[in-house]
């Protein structure tokens, strides 16, 4: 079997970490905020509103992604990693806690668009018979990234040293951004200004514009209120206490984040239809009977049955964020669609905490946000077409042909 050609490989080996470390830096101020508030000697509405100024920054996307499209992926890729690197290792190093604010604002400014760019580049770039795959592997990542701060965190509190150690490494990805600017493909060469009603765009029919940020809103409510809400449903409502978990429980929800590549595998043989819909409805279904369960061993097989869910679809979201729209305004396009996802995940805890009192507690609240993600099913089978196997230039191209 004849091997794949370099140009082919590089760029999954060069985005991977990079989507690590956004999965790190995202999950590291949740879990590093007490220590931070101690440090700083601030109150818990301080440290909210620190916490809010950082998430604010998730809107450069609005700037950044647009330019993707005008100056190319590559310069745009290399200077959000970079941006990002330089003020996470700053965060380590600010005296105080404006500084910290400011310098977790800038990051987030670029983190916000580096995941995106990154499914760009390797949609554009893999072979149209391993996309899913490759998106799999890249999405599975920022997983892999969470869990990396989890254990850096645990390790801090072990030693008793100060939280910005976990900033400090954040100057890794320098050596990404060195590789990239001299092996990373360009893969959308610089165009002219892009004009409201330019051509390009009229080719995309709304259907698909309405279905994509439908499901792009959708896809961001079920996650963010089970990762938001799990440690309030498991330790207050359900009683769960962490030192009464059993190994077995711990490896079957290691094992279902298999759903990353499982999902990924299933849109190269499936197709990105079959595959969204079946996993988007497991999800609804999953959530309805882990949250509703009324005992331990059920309830541990319905979360690893949601996480399955949850990150199989992920890579199914991302093909049709990416695949669906012309190369010329993907960035555009997708800058749009991740400002409808941070919107979902803003909204995302206060639905539930607003049907957590009519419905009778968290767990059957987030069993009622799941269902959405049976909505999402219904959109794409209404209003998505299969975008299997097409060429990189995206699904307007199947179109003209």
């Amino acid at each position: 079997m004849a091997a794949r050609p370099p140009h082919r490989q590089r760029p999954l080996l060069l985005l991977a970490p990079a989507t690590f470390f956004e999965g790190y830096d995202t999950f590291v101020l949740a879990l590093a905020l007490p220590l931070i508030r101690k440090d700083f000697g601030l109150s818990l509405g301080q440290a909210g509103l620190v916490a809010t100024i950082a998430f604010a920054g998730s809107f450069g996307v609005l700037v950044l992604l647009p330019l993707a499209d005008r100056l190319g992926r590559r310069p745009v890729l290399a200077v959000t990693i970079a941006g990002y690197t330089v003020a996470t290792f700053a965060t380590a190093l600010v005296p105080g806690v404006v500084g910290f604010a400011l310098c977790q604002l800038a990051a987030r400014l670029f983190l916000g668009a580096e995941y995106t760019l990154a499914a760009m580049v390797v949609v554009e770039t893999a072979e149209s018979g391993r996309r899913g795959r490759a998106l799999g592997v890249l999405t599975s990542m920022t997983a892999l990234g969470q869990a990396a701060a989890g254990g850096g965190f645990l390790l801090v509190v072990a030693l008793g040293a100060s939280w910005r150690w976990l900033y400090a490494l954040g100057v890794l990805p320098l050596v990404l951004v060195a590789r990239a600017r001299r092996d990373l493909p360009e893969t959308a060469p610089p165009t002219p200004r892009i004009g409201p009603r330019e051509p390009v765009l009229r080719s995309v029919p709304r259907r698909w514009l309405v279905g994509a940020g439908a499901v792009a809103f959708l896809f961001a409510v079920y996650p963010t209120a089970v990762t938001t809400l799990a440690s309030t449903l498991v330790l207050d409502d359900w009683k769960w206490k962490v030192s009464e978990l059993r190994p077995w429980e711990f490896a079957l929800w290691a094992a279902a984040l298999s759903g990353f590549f499982v999902g990924g595998r299933m849109l190269d043989r499936m197709g990105r239809r079959p595959t969204t819909i079946a996993f988007l409805l497991g999800s609804a279904a999953a959530g309805v009977f882990a949250f509703t369960a009324a005992t331990t061993v059920p309830r541990a097989v319905g979360l690893a049955l949601v996480i399955f869910g949850l990150t199989g679809a992920t890579p199914c979201v991302a093909a049709y964020a990416t695949e669906l729209f012309p190369v010329r305004t993907r960035g555009r396009i997708n800058a749009w669609l991740k400002a409808l996802t941070i919107g979902g995940q803003v909204a995302a805890p206060a639905i539930v905490t607003a049907l957590a009192g009519p419905v009778g507690g968290v767990g059957p609240a987030l069993a009622v946000v799941g269902l959405s993600y049976a909505v999402g099913a219904v959109v794409v089978w209404a209003l998505l077409p299969e975008t299997r196997g097409l060429h990189p230039e995206g699904a307007p191209a199947m179109l003209e042909r």
